[in-house]
């Protein structure tokens, strides 16, 4: 498994309560599936039927991070197409990654904002080994490009993971003393780097310093 990726794990529960918010459930369902360690915390979308949620079986949710504020509905509108803030889900241990996500109003799309817990240039060098070695993280058409005019710098990274199939797109870049990532995950089509390299510039002024 390449360094920089945790296992994607499906989570049911997850896909249920986020299909309880989308407008459109009978047409696919969104689960929180993966995250890039110390970076971008990639969401896997998987289309599937639709699960209707129980008291069970839900899992523990938290209160929107706070960086909703700063990627709000209108900036992920830049994005999306009628997104729904997705809701944040409490680990089974350790502490909650500091997120925003939004799910497209069809549920095949994700796009999530975060901070990096490496340094910018630690997600530069990951990046690099990742592109030499796409399959240890069971990934392949990756392609990292440098970024001109957002934050101190930046680099845009897509990839087509395989397990599930979907398409992934990360902007990772340095504002003042810590570093931002970007996430975009689609089910259906090549994702464009652009939209979130656009997303990034227009949000940077708010970011917490």
């Amino acid at each position: 498994m390449h360094p920089r990726r945790l296992p994607r794990t499906a989570l049911p529960a997850a896909a249920a309560l986020l299909c309880a918010l989308l407008a459109s459930c009978s047409s696919g369902s969104a689960s929180a599936g993966a995250s890039r360690t110390g970076a971008a915390q990639a969401t896997t979308v998987s289309p599937g039927p639709a699960v209707a949620p129980s008291v069970t079986s839900s899992p523990k949710t938290l209160p929107p991070s706070r960086l909703c504020a700063v990627l709000d509905r209108s900036a992920a509108r830049r994005v999306l197409t009628a997104p729904k803030q997705a809701p944040r889900l409490a680990p089974g241990n350790g502490t909650a990654l500091d997120s925003c996500s939004y799910a497209s109003g069809d549920g095949s799309a994700l796009l999530t904002l975060n901070p990096s817990g490496r340094s910018y240039d630690a997600e530069v060098a990951a990046s690099h080994r990742l592109v030499r070695d796409p399959a240890s993280a069971g990934m392949r058409d990756v392609k990292v490009t440098e970024v001109t005019g957002l934050g101190q710098g930046a680099f845009r990274e897509t990839v087509q993971v395989l397990q599930p199939l979907q398409n992934v797109a990360y902007v990772v870049w340095r504002a003042g003393s810590r570093t931002w990532v970007l996430t975009l995950a689609e089910t259906a089509g090549a994702t464009d780097a652009d939209r979130l390299v656009s997303l990034g510039r227009q949000i940077t002024p708010r970011l917490p310093h």
